[in-house]
């Protein structure tokens, strides 16, 4: 075996190997270019030999029976990488296609003179088993990726067909408690304070419903953009939820530092900020504390809602928008915030969880205001 020198091959397929062994092995080896676009190996073809990536990139891809998507890209290789590999160790046609995304350098490796190498460095095997073993590992976790997406699929098609019959089957009974509420309202005046409620919760049931299926459907909705008091509206907040939190020992404090009338769609931004609040109270079990701020700044309105409750696990927390993420409601969704999400966004606007020290959760709604 030839002495190491200090400086080894940057070829993951070389690595442990001297520079001068490895320019003796590849001396008589034949380089081959090919132009962007042109076909490297193809599937079930038969093959010989495997190849290191001297320059550019390529394109792995194999055949799928669909029509619409003929074939699915596999993954992409740059300099150093190789393949062309199984043919050689299994005996069998080329797996997979592989297409030159630039003008391409590679070295090509016989199955004879890779088998030679092997035998008298087995550190070249062990190389191989280890890249093999990474893109498995990575395979693997494309593979979960891609499951959990059609579990996800799958799911968001079952709450759709069930949201459309709800919607189909409530639309008269929700008519019915409205034509009610303002019939009462007609005989008895004084009333009308709690058949506007009725009225209001009614329509939001209904709402809530849509909202479900728009999202499970994905197409956005366009927005109604108002000029909007936040005095008044965060009063109108604390005024319909603080007494509730208030029987709970649940303090809501609101701060609002906006000078002006800001804009955004109303009746949709109240509706993230109630399911923030629901989220906060039902995570608070005993008592606590939840502030709602508002603030402008070059042309930004921030809507923030905080709690001191126990917060959200590190576990789940990059995946809270992504839906059906829940932790501690026997009875959620995990639909709640990737709607609340999909409405901001709707208003080009974003939203962002960050944790409170010690303990706690903070949700920021941030909306533009530059709007024509």
């Amino acid at each position: 075996m030839t002495t190491k020198t200090k400086k080894e091959a940057v070829s993951g397929l070389f690595t442990g190997l001297s520079e001068d062994l490895v320019r003796d092995f590849t001396h008589d080896l034949k380089t081959v270019k090919y132009g962007k676009g042109k076909t490297i190996l193809l599937e079930n073809e038969s093959g010989a030999c495997l190849y290191e990536i001297k320059k550019g990139r390529v394109e792995v891809s194999k055949a799928l029976e669909s029509k619409e998507t003929p074939f699915a890209q596999l993954s992409e290789m740059k300099v150093g990488d190789f393949f062309g590999e199984m043919s050689l160790l299994t005996d069998s046609p080329r797996s997979c296609t592989v297409t030159a995304l630039t003008d391409v350098e590679l070295l090509e490796i016989p199955k004879d003179d890779f088998i030679r190498l092997s035998l008298t460095q087995p550190i070249v095997m062990f190389n191989l088993i280890r890249i093999l073993s990474t893109r498995l590992r990575v395979t693997n976790e494309r593979f979960t990726e891609l499951m959990n997406e059609m579990i996800r699929k799958n799911r968001l098609m079952a709450i759709g067909m069930t949201a459309s019959k709800i919607i189909h089957d409530i639309k008269t009974p929700l008519t019915v408690i409205v034509l009610t509420a303002q019939l009462i309202e007609s005989l008895f005046p004084d009333s009308q304070e709690f058949t506007s409620s009725i009225v209001r919760q009614t329509k939001l049931v209904d709402e809530l419903v849509r909202e479900t299926l728009d999202y499970v459907k994905g197409t956005p909705q366009p927005i109604l953009v108002q000029k909007v008091d936040m005095d008044a509206f965060l009063k109108d907040l604390k005024d319909t939820y603080g007494a509730s939190l208030k029987s709970r020992e649940i303090k809501l404090v609101v701060e609002n530092k906006c000078s002006q009338h800001v804009y955004f769609d109303e009746e949709r931004i109240r509706r993230v900020i109630i399911n923030l609040l629901r989220n906060s109270s039902e995570a608070i079990e005993e008592k606590g504390e939840i502030r709602i701020s508002a603030n402008l700044a070059s042309n930004w309105l921030q809507i923030s809602v905080i709690d001191n409750g126990p917060g959200i696990p590190d576990s789940i927390a990059s995946d809270l928008f992504k839906p059906f993420v829940t932790y501690g409601k026997p009875n959620g969704t995990g639909l709640g915030l990737p709607i609340c999400e999909k409405m901001v966004q709707e208003h080009s606007g974003r939203m962002d969880y960050y944790p409170v020290q010690p303990h706690g959760a903070r949700f920021d709604i941030r909306l533009p205001q530059n709007l024509n």
